[in-house]
């Protein structure tokens, strides 16, 4: 099975929504384990997740590392958010629907979207 977990949340109460990226992680690692292809994508303020976990400290880092290779974030967003130097040469990012990921072709090629 092919999962793509979208993810358009950053905060939640003026905190970052660590809930849902927890179980994001959790869900995508259980699923990759068992042999699943999945992908973790960022677009809107939720590329400020691709910053936040890149950080050495930071406390998901230990479920993002077996991830970090699946995860996909906008290059639009990454450039609004002033988080793309930051992610350059560290995460995939993908602008081919006008700077932003094209949903459509994850579809194509198999993937069901859940949205978190």
């Amino acid at each position: 099975m092919k999962i793509a977990y979208l993810i358009f949340s950053y905060l939640h109460k003026d905190s970052p929504n660590m809930p849902i990226m927890f179980h994001t992680l959790l869900f995508a690692n259980e699923m990759k384990e068992k042999g699943d292809k999945v992908k973790i994508i960022l677009e809107g303020e939720g590329v400020l997740w691709a910053r936040d976990l890149l950080s050495e400290d930071h406390p998901l880092k230990n479920h993002f590392e077996p991830l970090k290779d699946d995860f996909v974030v906008c290059e639009a967003c990454a450039s609004m958010f002033n988080v793309k130097d930051i992610v350059k040469d560290k995460l995939k990012m993908e602008n081919d629907l006008r700077g932003h990921i094209s949903l459509k072709k994850y579809i194509d090629d198999g993937y069901n979207i859940i949205t978190l």
